[in-house]
Order: C-alpha cells, then structure tokens, then sequence
C-alpha cells in the first residue's frame, strides 16, 4: 500500500503548492544571480537553486505548461530578429547548419558508446540518453525500446546543464560576450497590442504541437513572429520582464529534474554523461573556430551555435549574452530537425548491425 501510494500522481492542491515553491525558489535565485553579476542570472539562479531545494528533498517544480510557456515566449523575442536581411544572412549559413548537425548526430553515438560501456545502460538508454535533440522527444523515443526513463532523462539533463553553465560562464570571463550585431525590427513596446502578439504566436504553437512537430513550443511563436518581422508586420516589441520570465519558467523545469533519488541511483550516468558532454564541447569548439574563420562570423556566436545544449537555453544564452540571436537560434533548429529526422533510422540500423555482427 505505501509502494502505491509513494507512486501515485500529486493531487492537485499538492501541484500547486510545489509550482509555488519553485517560483518563488526560482526568482530568488535569480535575484541571488543577479547580485552575484553571475552569466545569464534569470536562467542560471533557477536551475541552481531549485535543484538544491530538490535535493534537499523539498519538492519545487514548474507550473504545469510553464516551460512550455517560456518556450513560447522565448520564440515570439526570437521572431522578431527575423528581418529579411537577416534571413538571408542565416540561409546563407544553411550548409554550415547540416554540418554541426552531423557532427551532433554522430557524437551521440559516441556518448551512447560511453554510456554503454562506462554505465553499462542498455542501447536504447545509451543511445537516446546521448543524442543532444528535444529532451521530450528523446524520452518519447526511447519508451518505445524500454529504455529506462531515470537514466535517459538523468544523461539529458546533465549535458544541457553542464552546457548552459559553462559556455555562458566562460564567454563573460573572456570578455567576448555583448557583441551582439544583430538587432529587433522594432524595440518600443506596445502593451495594447502584446497580447495580439502573444496570442498569434500561442495559437501557431497549440496547432504544431497537435501535429506532433517537435519543439512545437518555441518553432510555432518563433515562424509565426519571424514571418510577420519578413514581411515588415512589425506591431509590437517583448518587454524585458516577458524575457525574464520566460527565462525563470525553463529555468525551473530543468531544475526540477534533479531529483535525490533519480542521481543515488545512477552515478554512473552522472560521470559519463559529463565525459561524454565534455568531448562533444572539446569537438563543437574546433567546429566553432572553423566556421567562424570561413564564413566571417563572430567566434563566440559560433561557439553558442555550435554547442551541444538545447534549443531553448542556447537560444536564452544567445540573446542575453548578445551572441547573434536568430543565426544561433537556427543552427539549433536546423539540428533539432536533422536529429529528429534521423535519430531512429540510424538507431534502427545500429540495432541491426548489433544482430548481424
């Protein structure tokens, strides 16, 4: 009966009162970032704080649709980088775009082999645990092979944060941070006409999202802002405090997933989810430096680009740290697309190399 208990969903008011302790957790550590004059504080002061408060084995979560709330916000910012001299600098970069993707794809079978080996996880939690696509997406995959949940979700979630706290950290402490040359079509807020924005850019979202298009969230805000920024719609800027929360409601859903129990279990997961993660920034590095030679672009922008995180946090880190927000924004979105194009073809063929051999 306790085993039953223990597993059963929360109540309601029990959702509530935890979605209330990782708000005010996670502003707080945001408040405690910001005086800290920490990189990114809004996204890094959550994630840090409401993972202590979870470990401590007090329970503070996200508001159900939170991040997806965020998400939506952060695409609508997004969007309105989009001007049509800007498209064309980011279609330029298009064949850049399919190469980090590669790269990504392939060392996500190097982190499964690690995961394999050092952890010893089965394939499917190797391989889906690894492959830096949609977190959500992932999972979903990897149910269908019975990979184990805690594991995959564990190996995720320490690669984006390792990303997302060294990357920005180490962009501020070599000063490169703040040389964003890309700039919004239009900067003055219209509060009248931001719930028209908002609610376009929510709309698009909820109808991707029920066609199953992955990342439906932020692509849904982020095409429909960036299609009316292309054809010079331009009603409304974000205001800033919409950026912070956005950034506080992903901030604390990552958060969340540290879990006391979940990291006990799995220490081997931790250590070599952050060996593998540690190659693929070493690797995205080099890719970075390469790019930025060829194509003329700033090094630091390149390094955000190219960077094994998410979509939502590389895109936060972007556009806080002034890093050319729309052309990293797409170079994780042509990634993502690529990723989940063909992650399970490739995971299919591996399983049947695996038989044969």
């Amino acid at each position: 009966m306790a085993s039953q208990l223990d597993t059963s969903p929360p109540s309601r008011l029990t959702t509530i009162v935890r979605s209330f302790i990782g708000l005010i957790v996670g502003v707080g550590g945001g408040l405690l970032f910001e005086w800290l004059e920490t990189p990114i504080p809004w996204l890094l002061g959550p994630i840090f704080t409401v993972a202590c408060v979870n470990l401590a084995n007090v329970p503070a979560t996200s508001p159900p649709g939170g991040r997806q709330g965020g998400q939506i916000i952060l695409g609508t910012v997004i969007g309105l980088y989009f001007t049509p001299e800007i498209a064309g600098i980011v279609l330029s970069h298009l064949p850049w775009m399919i190469l980090v993707a590669i790269v990504a794809i392939a060392f996500g079978g190097f982190g499964a082999l690690v995961h394999m080996r050092f952890a010893r996880l089965d394939g499917p939690t190797a391989f889906f645990g690894s492959v830096p696509g949609g977190m959500a997406e992932m999972i979903t995959l990897g149910d269908r092979y019975n990979a184990d949940p805690v594991s995959l979700t564990l190996s995720q979630t320490i690669r984006v944060t390792i990303v997302v706290i060294t990357i920005p950290a180490a962009l501020t402490y070599w000063g490169v941070a703040g040389n964003e040359v890309f700039r919004p079509a239009i900067q003055e807020v219209d509060w009248l006409l931001v719930p028209l924005l908002l609610g376009g850019a929510i709309a698009v979202a909820i109808a991707l999202n029920r066609a199953g298009v992955t990342n439906a969230w932020m692509l849904g805000a982020c095409g429909f802002v960036a299609l009316l920024t292309a054809f010079e719609i331009r009603w409304t800027a974000m205001p800033p405090i919409f950026l912070i929360a956005a950034q506080v409601l992903i901030g604390v859903s990552l958060g969340e997933r540290f879990e006391r129990r979940a990291l006990a279990r799995a220490p081997k997961v931790i250590v070599g989810a952050a060996l593998a993660t540690a190659v693929m920034m070493g690797v995205s590095l080099v890719l970075a430096l390469a790019i930025a030679e060829t194509a003329n672009i700033s090094f630091s922008a390149m390094v955000a680009a190219a960077a094994p995180g998410g979509l939502a946090e590389m895109a936060i880190t972007a556009q806080v740290l002034g890093l050319g927000v729309p052309l990293v924004t797409a170079y994780h979105i042509v990634r993502v697309f690529m990723i989940t194009l063909f992650t399970l073809p490739l995971f299919r063929l591996a399983r049947w190399l695996a038989v044969r051999g």
